[in-house]
């Protein structure tokens, strides 16, 4: 029997994250064609560390991370392939020793963060000359590193042509999907209320003050709303900015996925809504995966993106201002347990027979690793 190819992945996740595609995908559905060894960073331990087929790795080493792991006994040599997540400073190191070792090298992009970041100035209106001029020649750096890849691994195509056009790198978007091994059917919650829920961050640039604005403006007061968010002393300022429906938000915190879908399965509609700037409206929002995961309904942008995956059969749509969000949370609350639930199901179904189901992602960039 032929020994499988091999595969480095470079994370820019700290030791114990669950984050994205790295579980299910790499750490699961993946090893059924290739041997996976995964390095995490971390900030809390100065030694290298072995956890089954893992490597902990002091985060101070991570730009020498060829050489580091060499000293360490792991033999880049063995791997056929080496992908980095997210850092072009690691990408860089990994590129000059790629001649030395002999791999194939990949570049996953999740999310592009320092467009993020510019963005969130540009909304603020406190962008400068400066940021301008930092932003260009930052994605300029980042778009000769990924010139030298083999294979380019974005979240979406939209946001591979939005942000890195014209690499000329083959390409094999990654977009978050469904885990078919921890999928649930959609359990109604208690009570008479309709019961939505927020994952994610309350920052300035997702603006998620136009959704509470449109909550305010309810005459209906059958609903409750769950936030789950990592920042929770943060979410409660912003909270209390609303006094009028502050007694039915209630804030949540997941330390795991499995406690994540835990609190969404108590819930009827998830919330996904964020403004239509291309930072947002390239890709599904990964938060989406979550809710529909539980078979929960989800309220989505309405922009091109969100339309090309979900219709109105299997998701929710409006505008992202807060009189549209408020008609839509009405036609909602008005919606029967019965109709909510045929959505959650239909959109379920549909991401596990479509790519986004991580059993199916597996083979496919498998598949796509042996045309290299």
């Amino acid at each position: 029997m032929l020994s499988k190819k091999k595969l480095l992945y470079i994370t820019d996740q700290q030791e114990y994250s669950e984050h994205g595609t790295v579980g299910p995908l790499f750490k699961g559905y993946l090893k059924e064609y290739l041997d996976v060894n995964i390095v995490y960073f971390t900030k809390f331990k100065n030694s290298f560390q072995e956890k089954e087929s893992d490597f902990v790795v002091p985060i101070q080493y991570k730009k020498e991370i060829s050489c580091y792991l060499d000293s360490k006994g792991v033999d880049l040599s063995s791997y056929d392939y080496v992908f980095v997540r997210n850092k072009p400073d690691i990408l860089k190191n990994i590129l000059e020793n790629r001649q030395k070792y002999g791999y194939k090298v990949g570049y996953r992009l999740s999310f592009p963060k320092k467009e993020e970041y510019y963005e969130a100035q540009k909304a603020k209106n406190s962008a400068t000359l400066i940021d301008s001029v930092k932003n260009y020649f930052t994605a300029q750096s980042k778009k000769n590193l990924l010139a030298q890849c083999d294979i380019f691994l974005p979240t979406s195509k939209d946001m591979e042509d939005t942000f890195y056009a014209d690499s000329g790198v083959l390409s094999f978007p990654l977009p978050v999907g469904l885990d078919p091994a921890k999928i649930k059917p959609y359990k109604s919650s208690s009570g008479d209320k309709k019961h939505f829920i927020y994952v994610g961050t309350l920052d300035a640039l997702r603006d998620f003050q136009k959704v509470l604005v449109a909550f305010s403006k309810l005459e209906s007061k059958n609903w409750h709303l769950s936030i789950s968010t990592p920042d929770s002393e943060f979410a409660r300022a912003v909270i209390a900015k609303y006094p009028t429906i502050n007694d039915k938000i209630n804030i949540l915190k997941a330390e795991t996925l499995d406690e994540l879908r835990e609190q969404i399965d108590t819930c009827d509609v998830g919330i996904a809504l964020l403004p239509n700037i291309p930072i947002y409206s390239t890709s599904i929002p990964a938060k989406t995966m979550d809710y529909y995961t539980c078979a929960i309904p989800t309220l989505l942008t309405d922009n091109p993106k969100n339309r090309t995956l979900f219709s109105d059969e299997d998701a929710l749509f409006c505008g992202f201002k807060s009189d549209e969000i408020a008609k839509k949370l009405n036609f909602i609350i008005e919606m029967s347990q019965e109709d909510i639930s045929k959505m959650g199901h239909a959109g379920q179904e549909k991401l596990l027979h479509h790519k986004r189901n991580y059993k199916i992602m597996a083979k496919e960039l498998y598949e796509k690793l042996e045309s290299l």
